[in-house]
């Protein structure tokens, strides 16, 4: 299936707002990525894949801090939050179990 982008989107979005969604999808990526891993019992990947999302997601924030991109820094933020309760209750479940 072929997506297509309308070039005056890609100009009202800008080159701040693509990076910082590639970012923010790279962390959800991960994410996933290191719950599986928590799946498959292998704990150093988990640790490892949760590591790189909140990297990311970290790097998202800075760069809407630095692009002067409020709404932004506030969905990264929002982001980060949920990926930390989120990891912090797949740890502790899977630990507790």
């Amino acid at each position: 299936m072929a997506i297509s982008v309308n070039p005056s989107v890609i100009a009202l979005v800008g080159t701040g707002w693509k990076s910082i969604g590639g970012q923010l999808l790279a962390s959800g990526v991960l994410l996933l990525s290191g719950y599986q891993d928590i799946g498959l019992r292998t704990r150093m990947g988990a640790a490892f894949g949760f590591f790189m999302a909140i990297a990311f997601g970290i790097s998202a924030l800075i760069t809407a801090v630095r692009a002067n991109l409020s709404y932004a820094a506030v969905i990264c933020v929002a982001v980060l939050c949920s990926e930390t309760v989120l990891i912090l209750g797949w740890w502790l479940r899977r630990t507790s179990a």
